[in-house]
C-alpha cells in the first residue's frame, strides 16, 4: 500500500541515531528504509520538514551555548524564546544530559548528528518521495475549516486536508503519522462528520498508538 506522510514520521526517520534511538524513532526509520509502495508527500508537509531541519540546528546550538557557559540564560536568547514549548523542553533535556561533558566533544557529537540528520532528510526528499501532491495554494480552505472544527490545530488541519485531497481518485493509502494529535479515536470521529460523508479517508497508521 502507498504511504502519505505526516511531517513527524520523516523527522523521526532523520533523527534516528546514537543521540535519539527511542522506539518510536526506530519504527519510523525502519518503515521508511523498508520502503513498500509509493511514497506521497504534500507540498505543505515538505515545507514543514525544511523548517524543522533549521529549527533543529537552533535546538542544538542553544543547548551547546549553555553547556559551554552555565550562566547562559535561555530566556535572554531570542532564538530560544521563539521556539515552541516542546522544543524548549528538548533544549533543556539536552543540556541536562550533557552539562557535565566536555563542550568540544559535545559540539562534535551535535555536528555529526545534525549532519547525519540532514543527509537522511535530503535523501528522503530527493530519492524516496515518488509523488509530490497538493500545492499549498491548492489546499481546500473549506475542508480545512471543517477539520479544524473537529479539534485539530491549524497546522494539523493543513496536513490532514492535504492527505484527504491526495486520496481523491486513488486507491486507499496509509496516512502515516507519529504524532499523538492524530489519534485513532479522533480520526474515526472526523470520518463520521456528515459533511465529510462523500470523502474517502486514507487508512491511519500512527506509530504512537501501535504496540
Amino acid at each position: 500500500m502507498d504511504s502519505f506522510f505526516d511531517t513527524s514520521v520523516v523527522i523521526h526517520y532523520g533523527s534516528f541515531s546514537k543521540l535519539i534511538s527511542i522506539t518510536l524513532t526506530k519504527k519510523c526509520y525502519e518503515y521508511i528504509t523498508d520502503k513498500k509502495g509509493k511514497f506521497l508527500l504534500g507540498y505543505y508537509i515538505e515545507e514543514e520538514i525544511k523548517r524543522k531541519v533549521k529549527k533543529r540546528v537552533v535546538i542544538f546550538q542553544e543547548a551547546l551555548n549553555k553547556i559551554i557557559n552555565s550562566s547562559y540564560e535561555f530566556g535572554n536568547s531570542k532564538y530560544f524564546v521563539n521556539l515552541n514549548e516542546r522544543d524548549k523542553i528538548s533544549v533543556k533535556k539536552l543540556y541536562e544530559k550533557y552539562k557535565n561533558s566536555n563542550p568540544e566533544e559535545i559540539k562534535k557529537i551535535f555536528l555529526e548528528d545534525q549532519s547525519l540528520f540532514e543527509i537522511r532528510i535530503d535523501r528522503f526528499l530527493k530519492f524516496l518521495v515518488d509523488i509530490r501532491i497538493i500545492r499549498i495554494n491548492e489546499i481546500d480552505q473549506g475542508l480545512v475549516s471543517t477539520v479544524k472544527e473537529n479539534g485539530y490545530s491549524h497546522a494539523d488541519c493543513l496536513v490532514l486536508t492535504s492527505a484527504l485531497q491526495a486520496q481523491e481518485k486513488r486507491p486507499v493509502f496509509y496516512f502515516v503519522a507519529a504524532d499523538k494529535h492524530f489519534d485513532p479515536n479522533g480520526y474515526e470521529f472526523l470520518k463520521n462528520d456528515l459533511r465529510l460523508k462523500e470523502i474517502t479517508f486514507p487508512e491511519l497508521k500512527n506509530f504512537v498508538f501501535e504496540g
